[in-house]
């Protein structure tokens, strides 16, 4: 009876932290209601395929006491970089981790950095989410790590067209499946096209989207609840952070993202990242 009375209880406790978890990641993500415009694939992945951590050695997961919350990237020896919503309210760095250099974000490989500061844009809003972008200095660097490096920033405007889709990349321990409730252990990655600026705002209105913005994606391929904070990036280069998008994931609504070469943004990234790697298109 002891036994069994103990294995109940361990199932219990097993159940409320699997459960804090969810609420950890869901509580930072950005999601908008939009009409189910065609039937929902049941199952359905969102275009991705998993990924290596060597190929995407920037890659990090931002915790919150232990549970992964948000995607990050290292853009510095010291800083990393994730979106302002995944720091709001502002938290603590005692409760605030960081693990990079491994594929899967819950086994003991890699490492895990402590944090140390946040620093949010100053003129981030909560309510449009303009200036969507926050930076986490940690103790220490990430100099010499396996599989953790550095990537540049693209601070040069990319002008797509539907006539001319350039392709990028986004990465992130985020949904692939709209009626799960936990987030894949293994990384991955899909590639989606940049959607015109204005047309963006089309589809998008009434919400706004603003001079931070910038916005990709395509039908079944996009980001999801758990990738907010996440890379977007375009020759190899970090051109945009996962912001916010539909409440139906992969849908004909593109995924917003707070573009790295607007000009706040990049205003901002020059007061704290020195001597910042450009690459003119």
């Amino acid at each position: 009876m002891g036994l069994f009375v103990l294995v109940l209880l361990w199932c219990a406790s097993d159940t409320l932290a699997s459960r804090d978890e969810v609420d950890a990641w869901r509580s930072m993500q950005l999601r908008r209601a939009t009409p189910d415009e065609r039937p929902r694939m049941m199952g359905r992945i969102f275009g991705g395929i998993e990924a290596n951590i060597m190929d995407v050695p920037y890659q990090l997961s931002l915790r919150r006491f232990d549970s992964h919350i948000c995607g990050a990237s290292v853009v510095d020896r010291s800083l990393a970089i994730t979106a302002a919503h995944c720091v709001t309210p502002k938290p603590s760095p005692d409760i605030i981790t960081l693990k990079g250099g491994s594929t899967n974000r819950t086994d003991d490989a890699g490492e895990i950095f402590v944090v140390i500061e946040i620093i949010r844009h100053p003129t981030f809003n909560s309510n449009t989410y303009h200036n969507d972008v926050a930076l986490i200095r940690i103790e220490g660097t990430f100099d010499g790590l396996d599989n953790i490096a550095p990537i540049a920033l693209h601070t040069q405007p990319i002008y797509a067209s539907n006539l001319n889709p350039i392709y990028c990349s986004v990465s992130g321990w985020g949904l692939t499946n709209m009626n799960r409730d936990s987030l894949p252990e293994m990384l991955r990655i899909v590639q989606i096209p940049l959607v015109p600026y204005t047309e963006c705002r089309r589809r998008w209105s009434p919400f706004p989207i603003t001079t931070s913005m910038t916005c990709a994606g395509e039908w079944q391929k996009d980001a999801c609840n758990g990738d907010s904070g996440g890379p977007l990036v375009c020759n190899n280069q970090l051109y945009g952070i996962v912001s916010w998008g539909s409440s139906q994931c992969g849908s004909s609504y593109p995924g917003v993202y707070t573009a790295i070469p607007a000009k706040e943004v990049i205003a901002f990234l020059n007061k704290y990242i020195p001597e910042p790697q450009t690459e003119v298109v």
